[in-house]
């Protein structure tokens, strides 16, 4: 079962500028954004350990010094490196090139700008799928949320608007678990784009190539409280989510 033996390692997106999440933000990387008295970043690294993932790389840009400042010698998560993407204001297919080297084994792929419970990480790597997305059946698209399409029990697209034939439409939460043999087939398809100049494009756009080639299935979040901060509001969503369940016995 992936992510349970060793070698799963965590490649964490955390370059962008968060153009839209607007000036509140100022000089300031959304994975720094506090929910309750922690950053984003620093959840993300906690709940990987307590998953047992053996090992975390953030890829960097916007803000990259602040990142390593505040996490560099932390002691919240998994051994962790940090990775620099010079491109940041490109697409983010080459944050997830620069970290192509950590495409060799199993592996997640994870946006840092996403808030849940600990069920969540847990959830994905545990799954019986060696290769999964989380999927939230409950979203509807308005052309911001990426959806993934599922037919027989697999994930055979990814857009931010839907598109062909489907069973089951549902967002798609930023988290993607990889086999070894997925995570290589997705690292020559980088390259492939890359070798190309398809160098702004979300690196989201090139997993529709990666659902051909291997399967990819899913577990659901219909059941959890989660939500990836595009906007202020969404982190008032998360402030209030994690009040909730502060709050819970």
């Amino acid at each position: 079962m992936s992510g349970e033996g060793d070698g799963l390692g965590a490649i964490i997106l955390a370059a962008g500028v968060g153009k839209r999440f607007g000036g509140e933000l100022a000089d300031r990387p959304k994975g720094l954004l506090d929910v309750a008295g922690e950053t984003l970043l620093a959840r993300l690294l906690r709940q990987l350990r307590s998953a047992a993932v053996d090992r975390a790389t953030i890829v960097v840009g916007h803000g990259g010094d602040r990142i390593v400042d505040a996490l560099g010698r932390a002691d919240a998560g998994p051994p962790l490196e940090f990775v620099h993407n010079p491109d940041y204001r490109r697409g983010a297919i080459l944050s997830l090139w620069c970290a192509r080297e950590r495409l060799s084994g199993p592996a997640l792929v994870m946006d840092a700008d996403v808030w849940g419970p600990d069920e969540m990480i847990e959830r994905l790597v545990r799954s019986r799928h060696q290769s999964c997305f989380l999927l939230d059946g409950r979203s509807e698209p308005t052309g911001e949320e990426q959806m993934l399409m599922v037919r027989g029990g697999r994930v055979l697209d990814i857009a931010r608007r839907p598109r062909g034939e489907w069973d089951l439409l549902g967002e798609s939460i930023g988290f993607l678990k990889l086999s070894g043999e997925a995570a290589r087939t997705l690292r020559d398809l980088l390259r492939e784009r890359v070798e190309r100049g398809e160098v702004d494009l979300e690196h989201e756009e090139v997993y529709p190539d990666l659902m051909k080639r291997v399967a990819i299935g899913f577990e659901r979040a219909d059941d959890l409280d989660w939500t990836e901060i595009d906007f202020p509001e969404d982190l008032e969503r998360a402030r209030s989510f994690a009040t909730r369940a502060g709050r819970a016995p």
